[in-house]
């Protein structure tokens, strides 16, 4: 287990490990509130990297590693931020939800069978949470 105590050299570190083996590398962020504490793992059973932090400012470089490793996952180039955009972490949410395609552009049934068997008595679904027990008296 290596400990990295410089910020630039775990970030460094970590994406190189993950393009080594991306399907073995695991990424893990454990937050203690009691220490006021960050510690951040990267592993792939072979190597395993540690940065351990207390210090607000990290935070911020702590997004921008994710959302690198995340665009690494994902093939894609990040997008460009601004150091301001990063700081009120407006950046973050944006970078992390994508537009689902598929569901806006599947057309949609005019009549669903699905309905007409909700609607039907005869069909028992199901599922439900039954009886309930009785409370036993002492």
């Amino acid at each position: 287990m290596v400990n990295i105590l410089q910020w630039d050299e775990f970030q460094k570190a970590a994406e190189e490990l993950y393009l080594l083996s991306p399907t073995t590398t695991r990424y893990v962020a454990k937050y203690r509130h009691v220490e006021g504490r960050l510690v951040l793992k990267v592993t792939d059973d072979r190597t395993c990297l540690k940065y351990k932090t207390d210090q607000m400012q990290d935070l911020n470089k702590f997004e921008r590693l994710n959302r690198s490793l995340m665009a690494k996952m994902h093939n894609r180039i990040p997008a460009p931020v601004s150091e301001a955009a990063a700081a009120t972490g407006s950046g973050a949410t944006t970078a992390a939800v994508a537009p689902s395609s598929s569901s806006s552009t599947a057309p949609v049934p005019a009549h669903s069978t699905a309905t007409a068997t909700i609607s039907s008595p005869s069909i028992q679904q199901g599922g439900g949470g039954g009886k309930a027990k009785k409370n036993k008296r002492k």
